[in-house]
């Protein structure tokens, strides 16, 4: 009676083999814990996996694995995307500056009572080098493979686009004949804010240079 019980134990199904041959991979079961649980024997089991290829915690050493490599890309992607946040916020302090050098030539033009027109070199100057903060900015974006739907609105402006035409700086110039009153405080304010931004910004440039 007995060696009959031991065999109609040993007859598992499907089922009940997936089931032991997932702990025996996971490394948590000895053959001597599956024995006990199972009816059948350790030389039995042994066999068994033997013939499937299967070694135990082969899953265990897998999954170690599996969570080493992503702990590792998620370690690359949260390094990554501070890079791209550091990039767009530097950009962003430098065009900041950009735009307000540009106000501080038009203000200073309009309180000294000189024409629009007499600052056009250096507003292209200013527009050139906007074009080339952008164009420095793109080669990062896409050294950083940023989406570029993503950066729709983050992206740098080029604070004049073209250069001026002639029509651009007659209209300027008529901008002269129309009076406009300049708080003086406000100009003071813009040149301060423009000149520490600008001199922060270079300070911080020099700093990550050396």
């Amino acid at each position: 009676m007995t060696v009959e019980k031991d065999e109609v134990k040993t007859r598992l199904t499907p089922a009940e083999w997936a089931e032991a041959e997932a702990k025996w991979t996971s490394g948590e079961y000895t053959l001597s814990k599956l024995e006990e649980e199972y009816g059948i024997r350790r030389e039995t089991l042994s066999r068994h996996f033997k013939k499937r290829g299967l070694e135990k915690g082969a899953d265990s050493v897998g999954k170690m694995v599996r969570e080493s490599l992503k702990s590792d890309a998620e370690l690359r992607a949260k390094a990554r995307a501070e890079k791209i946040e550091e990039r767009r916020t530097r950009y962003d302090g430098w065009a900041y500056a950009l735009g307000q050098m540009v106000m501080v030539e038009v203000t200073t033009a309009k309180r000294e009572g000189k024409p629009l027109g007499a600052i056009e070199d250096s507003l292209k100057s200013l527009q050139r080098a906007s074009n080339t903060l952008a164009k420095c900015f793109e080669v990062s974006s896409k050294a950083l493979g940023m989406d570029h739907a993503e950066n729709d609105e983050e992206e740098i402006p080029n604070l004049v686009f073209g250069e001026l035409t002639p029509s651009q700086v007659a209209k300027l110039r008529q901008e002269d004949d129309e009076p406009e009153i300049i708080d003086d405080e406000l100009l003071e304010t813009l040149e301060e804010e423009a000149l520490s931004e600008f001199d922060a910004t270079d300070d911080g440039s020099e700093g990550e240079d050396e």
